[in-house]
């Protein structure tokens, strides 16, 4: 479970930190395309990042989700 808590809060803070990259005040003076390229790829990592604890999540909830169906499957 705590590996479950560690991977969302670990997402949770990589989509705030990748909002924060994209946020309009950052570009002031810069051009948008000259913005992006900069921050392309802290962007990719934290989309990466974002995406591997989404998977450990779906690891973690599998499990329960097929015993959930089971017992679905069993109650009717």
């Amino acid at each position: 479970m705590s590996k479950l808590i560690k991977a969302v809060r670990e997402a949770s803070v990589s989509i705030a930190c990748l909002l924060d990259e994209i946020e309009v005040d950052n570009v002031d003076d810069m051009q948008p395309i000259t913005f992006l390229s900069r921050n392309l790829k802290n962007m990719k990592k934290d989309i990466k990042h974002i995406q591997t604890q989404i998977t450990t999540i779906e690891n973690f909830l599998e499990p329960f989700t097929v015993a959930e169906l089971e017992e679905l499957r069993n109650d009717t």
